[in-house]
């Protein structure tokens, strides 16, 4: 006798859709095959018509609690990524005023053990100032180290145990990185162009949101990629570029794939579905670091999604609240508002709209939203299959079901989507995690606190 056998549905298995049943006990998959083959179990899905898909996950997010519980908290986070199809989290580091990265990375992991409805990993803080503690963070547990390519000032306590500073710490930081065998995650952008480009934008009084997209211009990102991937590749660490939107940049990570470089990188589909055009009208939720991009840009990644090049699709959610939204409020008009938007809960329902419009095969996607993030962030073959003892993370799915994504029923603690009125084709109607249903046709079925806390097996 099992848990639970699902039926009658068709199961993605190796890379194809078989029609096939799964058996599942102690939260993990023990048989696969048709119905009289399977053992008994104490409950039983009917999943006729319907697509029995891994899980999602989502290497990148900023659900934000402790200090920016108002915007989202651990709960209401998780809330919103089951609901969206997303199975783990690798939630980004942050740092606390007056606490130590290794202080700050027990602290968030006590808060979304009590909180957390998905699994979850955390990512650790990797900076110029706290690179003895990367081993350290390396044995508790973090899924991987995040690093921005700049110098943070004094006041932004969230960001400087994540500022490279310059290069030369940068390489000490990949070789801290690369001794212990993780991944180094870096937000790619040159801080002098950016700079730079932002005072000249005030000397002229231009403070729109069109200000905020020139400001950060793409030989911003070309460049910093690229001198992060000859350090990366200069120290022997496995690098993984975020939320890339550059067109150029994108080719120079192909080229870097061609010469047997360790990169990977993600894109999110704020910059996959829309472009520059699309965000001025949105306004300031579309603000964005780095800023979406023209139609060429777009055009560029969608190629590059689907020759391989991005690895994977990441939400990068990033709630504010309304308030701290309104440019109308700010002296800085965009430069004074937050970068960031929610995405947890749109990212799998735009990409299976993709699959069903043919832009988007069911293998890639699978590739890119499940499979390819657990072997990089090393949660496979544990997560991001269905396979014989996997964990049993599953997505439940009516590909012919159509529906319009709108504000009202997003789950998040902002109740807002830039992907407002957009119509779907693909809906979600079951989240199982470890064989538990966590989320089922718009209702919730775990408590708080039933995320287990994932840590990755990478080899050193």
């Amino acid at each position: 006798m099992v848990d639970l056998n699902i039926i009658n549905g068709k199961v993605f298995v190796e890379k194809e859709l078989i029609e096939t049943g799964l058996s599942i006990d102690n939260g993990k998959i023990v048989a696969i095959g048709k119905t009289n083959t399977l053992p008994s179990a104490d409950k039983t899905i009917n999943a006729e018509n319907r697509l029995i898909l891994p899980g999602g996950i989502d290497v990148h997010t900023h659900i934000l609690d402790l200090e920016f519980s108002y915007r989202e908290d651990f709960y209401t986070g998780t809330q919103a990524a089951s609901s969206g199809g997303i199975t783990t989290i690798l939630e980004m580091p942050m740092g606390i005023e007056g606490k130590s990265v290794l202080e700050s990375f027990d602290i968030q992991l006590e808060v979304m053990k009590k909180k957390s409805i998905v699994d979850f990993g955390i990512i650790g803080s990797a900076g110029y100032n706290n690179i003895d503690s990367i081993k350290e963070l390396g044995s508790k547990g973090a899924s991987a180290f995040k690093t921005f390519m700049l110098d943070a000032p004094e006041e932004m306590y969230e960001l400087k145990d994540l500022a490279a500073k310059n290069d030369s710490s940068l390489m000490k930081i990949f070789s801290k990185i690369a001794e212990i065998g993780s991944v180094s995650c870096i937000h790619a952008e040159n801080d002098s162009i950016i700079t730079n480009e932002i005072n000249r934008l005030k000397s002229l009084g231009k403070y729109d949101f069109q200000a905020h997209t020139d400001s950060r211009p793409a030989i911003a990102e070309d460049e910093a990629s690229l001198r992060a991937m000859v350090l990366a590749n200069s120290m022997g660490v496995k690098l993984h570029l975020v939320h890339m939107s550059s067109k150029n940049a994108l080719a120079f990570i192909r080229l870097a794939k061609q010469n047997g470089w360790d990169v990977s990188c993600e894109i999110t589909p704020h910059h996959l579905f829309l472009t520059s055009v699309d965000a001025a009208k949105i306004g300031s939720w579309a603000k964005t670091d780095p800023p979406i991009r023209s139609k060429d840009h777009l055009e560029a990644a969608w190629r590059a999604l689907n020759d391989g090049t991005i690895d994977m699709i990441a939400s990068d959610h990033s709630p504010y609240t309304f308030k701290e939204k309104d440019v109308s409020t700010k002296d800085k008009g965009i430069f004074g508002v937050g970068s960031g938007t929610p995405g947890l809960e749109t990212m799998i329902p735009l990409l299976l709209d993709a699959v069903n419009r043919r832009k988007l095969s069911l293998v890639r996607f699978v590739e890119v939203t499940s499979l390819n993030p657990a072997k990089r962030f090393g949660l496979n073959p544990r997560k991001g299959i269905i396979s014989m003892n996997s964990d049993a993370d599953l997505i439940i799915v009516d590909m012919n079901r159509e529906y319009s994504v709108k504000n009202e029923n997003m789950f998040s603690k902002q109740k807002i989507t830039i992907f407002d009125g957009w119509k779907l084709k693909g809906k979600i109607e079951r989240t199982i995690i470890r064989g538990k249903t966590i989320f089922e046709n718009g209702e919730f079925r775990a408590k708080e606190g039933t995320g287990a806390f994932i840590t990755p097996q990478h080899s050193s």
